[in-house]
Order: structure tokens, then sequence, then C-alpha cells
């Protein structure tokens, strides 16, 4: 006599999640997809959005009242806000004194803040951070 057909994957994975004994692990894990789906429609769609900088990269012999110059060369452009220095003393503050958000700055805005501070003394250049992504 021949066996009955095996049931297709499908078949068996849906009777398999139907079983009584299994029923509030399935539901259990259908509320936290859902949950998960939620948030992130949430964090797309309502969400806040991302803060962008623009870290200034110093060479390592430039000294402060370079740094400080560059400061007040290249000053806030439209979108563009150059940060207040930071009151603390640590050694990543001292290295990167200078900082600009530009989650607001147009293209045009960053081109000139980009512009400005490559053609001061004692610039490496400039690195680009976008958190809250």
């Amino acid at each position: 006599m021949p066996r009955p057909p095996k049931p297709s994957t499908w078949v068996s994975t849906r009777r398999y999640l139907l079983d009584r004994r299994r029923r509030p692990a399935v539901v259990l894990g259908l509320l936290a997809l859902v949950g998960i789906v939620a948030f992130g429609v949430y964090a797309v769609v309502d969400g806040p959005p991302p803060t962008v900088e623009a870290v200034v990269v110093f060479k390592a012999e430039t000294t402060d009242a370079q740094k400080e110059a560059v400061r007040a060369a290249c000053p806030t452009v439209g979108g563009a806000v150059q940060e207040p220095r930071d009151d603390n003393d640590l050694a990543s503050t001292r290295a990167y004194p200078l900082r600009y958000n530009l989650t607001a700055a147009s293209s045009s805005d960053r081109a000139k803040i980009f512009e400005c501070v490559n053609a001061q003394a004692g610039v490496t250049g400039i690195t680009m951070e976008t958190a809250g992504q």
C-alpha cells in the first residue's frame, strides 16, 4: 500500500502554528511583530529628523590662535549654524573645537561653509556626522 503524499512546507507550517499548544507563543510573536512594524512606521513618518553635524579637522600642529581665527573667519551662514565652544576640557574638544549644525542648511549654505573653512590655514578638512537615523 503506498504512503500518502507528504504535505507541503506551507501546510505543515500552518498546522504547526495553529496547534492549540502553541497558540500563546504565536499570538505573542504576532503582537511583537505588529509593535515593531508600528514603531518603524512612526520613526519614519513622525519621528524627529536626523541631526547633521560638520566637524572641522585641524592639522596636529595648528595652534589655538589659528583655530580661533577659523572660528571668527567662518561664522554662521544661513542654516549652517556654528555651534558654541564647549566648556569642558576633553581631548576631543581640544582637537575638534569647531562644529557646525547643518540640519537646516541648504546645499548652498553647506558649500559656503566648506569653502570658507577649507581656505583657512591649519585645516585638514571637514567630516560629516549624522545622528538619530
